[in-house]
């Protein structure tokens, strides 16, 4: 089998080694898809010291069951979360698994990830799928993150929302939002360089797309004078910013990493007397891949919208570097083994 190892800066190495035999409670996987995550970027570019496996948002095909495994047969086709919680803590047994610690990471916890022929994955982490072929499935890990997002934020009917960076995860919140009866949906981006992302923005339902390289938007005409809810899937440096346009009331949801340089600073007396909210989005453990699943087959969320280029595994620098260095065609890639 073959498996895609990188080391920073965007050093690839295919390597070949034995298909792994499941341990307790492990299955192997035949994996039939791979996409390409923000994560996995910043893994190729900055973030692996080592020569590393890595990819996360895969679905397969069950091979076979280590000791233990029972759940699914050879045959089923499943996707894999990133993480899980443990069942028995304190917090998951008190109806709050989604701040379980203890769970499994696909991140940590797996010697051999999605870009590869086959991976050991954890039962437990495990949800099986029909109606979608495996590139469309592997989109429920992004969704499940978005839907967090969405969660945390609060969206509900006649909310004007502000989204702030287009990412796949920034534009699947516009179809969450548009699908729960927003009223007004903003879409916004430093620039026009993502010109499919701009476009998609518009065709999910966004109001209007800014670009704040051209717009000032304390001088945006919003209607109410602002949105009452912002999701952010920005670096955290544009907080200070879109608490300008929060109106009162207003909740904020982010999601956002920037390991270097995460420090923000605003006025707190501002904050207080506007009544706002700051809400952090973070899905880990994963909890929503089912209802990913399902808004994936009810095209809620069209896959088909968000796919922009596949290509199969020996090609995985090729398209990595694409991703680097222009990126303007892309929404989400997806390493593809086989097609359906």
């Amino acid at each position: 089998m073959r498996v895609v190892y990188v080391k920073s800066p965007f050093q690839f190495d295919i390597r070949e080694t034995d298909i792994p035999e499941p341990g307790e409670n492990q299955v192997l996987l035949d994996v039939r898809a791979c996409a390409v995550c923000g994560t996995d970027m910043h893994t190729a570019e900055s973030d692996a010291d080592i020569f590393q496996s890595f990819g996360h948002e895969i679905a397969g095909v069950v091979v076979e069951n280590g000791p233990g495994s029972y759940r699914f047969r050879a045959g089923d086709k499943v996707v894999v979360e990133s993480g899980t919680f443990c069942h028995v803590c304190e917090n998951c047994r008190n109806g709050r698994p989604d701040l379980c610690t203890n769970g499994l990471s696909i991140l940590d916890d797996v010697e051999i990830s999605g870009y590869a022929d086959y991976m050991l994955a954890p039962e437990q982490a495990l949800v099986a799928f029909d109606g979608l072929d495996f590139k469309e499935a592997a989109l429920a890990e992004p969704l499940g993150v978005a839907l967090d997002l969405f969660y945390t934020t609060g969206i509900e009917l006649n909310d004007d929302v502000a989204v702030v960076g287009l990412g796949p995860i920034g534009l699947m919140t516009i179809a969450l939002a548009k699908a729960a009866g927003a009223r007004n949906i903003y879409a916004i981006q430093r620039s026009k360089r993502s010109k499919a992302r701009i476009e998609l923005a518009r065709k999910l339902g966004a109001t209007d797309v800014i670009l704040t390289e051209d717009t000032d938007l304390s001088n945006y005409n919003f209607p109410r004078g602002g949105v009452n809810k912002i999701m952010i899937t920005a670096a955290p440096s544009v907080i200070p910013d879109m608490m300008k346009i929060a109106v009162y009331g207003s909740i904020i949801g982010f999601l956002g990493i920037d390991l270097q340089h995460g420090d923000i600073t605003f006025n707190a007396n501002d904050f207080h007397f506007k009544k706002l909210q700051l809400r952090a989005s973070y899905a880990v453990p994963a909890l929503w891949f089912p209802r990913a699943l399902e808004l994936l087959k009810s095209k809620v969320v069209d896959p088909k919208d968000f796919i922009t280029q596949t290509f199969p595994l020996e090609d995985t620098e090729q398209y990595f570097r694409k991703q680097k260095e222009d990126s303007s065609d892309v929404i989400k890639m997806v390493m593809v083994k086989t097609e359906d």
